[in-house]
């Protein structure tokens, strides 16, 4: 009679690639947003002297930081809110392109650093999100 060994456990699978890019995109606003609120790194409504910035901006980033941290619990969260989120962006960065009202643009003023940041970030977002969801692996029921 020969000795029966335990089966292997079975690893489980690691975070999926659009979950650590998620993850990586929050904190990157969450930071941008604390850089915000720290004196020194913010004169005269302007961040790292480039960026305009104003207190709608401030919580524009930190909202946005917390939702992608949030939706980096499954990969379909993760890759919606890259989509989401980039097409949101996108959509900022093509308003700051327009003649918009004093009123917009007192409460969510852009540079042309700006609108760069927002159209190449959220369209990266768009990509990565789409991408994703386009080839993610089939569900297991």
């Amino acid at each position: 009679m020969t000795p029966i060994e335990p089966a292997a456990p079975v690893p489980k699978p690691g975070p999926a690639p659009v979950q650590g890019i998620g993850m990586l995109i929050g904190l990157l606003f969450l930071v941008l947003g604390a850089c915000e609120l720290i004196p020194g790194v913010t004169a005269d409504h302007q961040l790292f002297g480039v960026f305009t910035v104003s207190g709608a901006w401030t919580l524009v980033h930190l909202l946005t930081g917390a939702a992608a941290v949030f939706c980096t619990r499954s990969p379909a969260l993760s890759s919606r809110f890259l989509l989401a989120g980039g097409v949101l962006y996108v959509v900022l960065g093509v308003a700051g392109l327009l003649p918009l009202p004093g009123a917009v643009t007192d409460v969510l003023p852009m540079n042309p650093a700006g609108v760069c940041l927002a159209l190449g970030l959220g369209t990266a977002m768009v990509i990565l999100g789409a991408g994703w969801l386009r080839n993610a692996p089939p569900r297991e029921h």
